[in-house]
């Protein structure tokens, strides 16, 4: 019984980091990894005989609908587009069934993992440049993916799976952790802090130190913005209203302060904001260029293929004109207003769920959705399979408070 107990634990910190790792390792994000990942994901479901709940297919139903409306009506759609969104869905459904109410615990942990293995490395580069070339010139030529395509736009930076030795270590001391930048690697960051303060009520756990610290070592802006933002909820969200104004009050100049006294939090705002109109490698840049796709098919977006995503224009080669690194605005002009309205909206129910089971300020849901939005501006995370899987986590919690409810 312990080592069956065992053997079942092993295996669903492999599926939950398998989808954390399709989502955010540069050397397993290839397709064929997700349908590897697919498969192993359903041979465990079936092996388990865990029972599905139909409620689970209003998501995929959903996303269905939606593509094969943007197949039959948009010239140029492929179609094994809808293949490759579906394989996403379902990887995520089979793994949150899998793991059920265990599934934010294990995650927490495995990013937790990651946070220690980062200072690791991050570290010894940082005071040694050699220790960084070392490794990138002389391990990470071992761990290239076998199913890595070619990509004349972007080249993935070297890793040993365990960490991403991109060259911001060097140039501006950023650590990646094992993601494919920095930035990604603090939304994972954000998440798990959420994610173990709802369950533990509590900012100063050991994880959340450490959590906080590999943060801090990111240097994100929005990671950083994210980050006050989640410390100032915590801390006001069992407040009366008259307190949350005072501690906005106490805290906002102090922020101010922070904001314009960190060289790297304005100026990166504010280049972003300057090229906004110039360039789709900011993140407002983004935004506007998604608006005006979205704002000629409001309803059902233009899908996620090159030849038709971009506003319906054939792409024959992908350029710094079609870059796009702003997730919200990519999910509204990839699918329209009806299906991301939904995902935003069940994305806050997985929050709020997850509260109501671990017997947290349900108000809390609100400002980890608002979080994850920011988290979602500054990358184009919502196409990823993890991100995918939390539109389930609402049926997860719900069914399984109703029965610790019953018991």
């Amino acid at each position: 019984m312990v080592k069956s107990t065992k053997y079942k634990t092993i295996t669903d910190y492999l599926l939950v980091w398998g989808l954390i790792a399709i989502s955010g390792f540069d050397f397993f994000m290839p397709q064929m990894n997700i349908a590897i990942l697919f498969l192993f994901a359903v041979f465990i479901f079936f092996k388990r005989n865990i029972p599905f709940n139909s409620s689970y297919l209003k998501v995929i139903l959903f996303f269905l609908l939606i593509e094969v409306i943007q197949f039959l009506l948009i010239p140029g759609y492929d179609p094994k587009l809808i293949l490759g969104t579906q394989l996403r869905l379902f990887v995520g459904l089979f793994i949150i069934t899998i793991t059920g109410v265990k599934f934010i615990n294990y995650y927490i942990n495995i990013i937790y993992f990651f946070s220690i293995v980062s200072f690791i490395f991050f570290i010894p580069c940082v005071i040694s440049p050699n220790v960084y070339h070392f490794f990138v010139d002389s391990v990470c030529p071992f761990f290239v993916s076998p199913f890595a395509e070619p990509n004349v736009f972007y080249t993935p930076p070297a890793t040993n799976i365990l960490f991403c030795f991109h060259e911001v270590i060097i140039e501006e001391f950023r650590n990646p952790g094992p993601f494919w930048e920095p930035g990604a690697f603090a939304i994972f960051l954000n998440l798990a802090l959420i994610f173990n303060l709802i369950i533990h009520k509590n900012v100063w756990t050991k994880k959340n130190i450490v959590l906080s610290l590999a943060l801090i070592s990111t240097l994100s802006t929005s990671g950083y913005i994210a980050f006050f933002l989640l410390i100032f909820a915590f801390y006001t969200i069992n407040q009366s209203l008259f307190k949350r104004i005072m501690y906005g009050i106490f805290l906002l100049p102090i922020l101010i302060g922070l904001y314009f006294s960190l060289d790297f939090l304005n100026k990166k705002v504010e280049k972003n904001i300057s090229l906004a109109g110039t360039t789709t490698t900011s993140r407002f840049g983004s935004a506007e260029a998604d608006y005006k796709d979205f704002l000629n098919s409001p309803i059902i977006g233009w899908g996620r293929g090159e030849a038709t995503r971009y506003g319906g224009k054939t792409v024959a080669f992908f350029t710094v004109d079609q870059h796009r690194n702003n997730g919200a605005t990519d999910l509204l002009a990839t699918y329209g207003i009806f299906l991301t309205v939904f995902c935003f909206y069940y994305y806050f129910k997985a929050f709020k769920a997850i509260c109501i089971y671990s017997n947290f300020n349900q108000g809390f849901a609100f400002y980890a959705f608002i979080i994850l939005f920011l988290l979602g501006f500054s990358q184009g995370i919502f196409q990823y399979a993890f991100f995918k899987s939390l539109l389930f986590l609402n049926v997860t919690y719900s069914i399984n408070f109703k029965q610790k409810e019953i018991t």
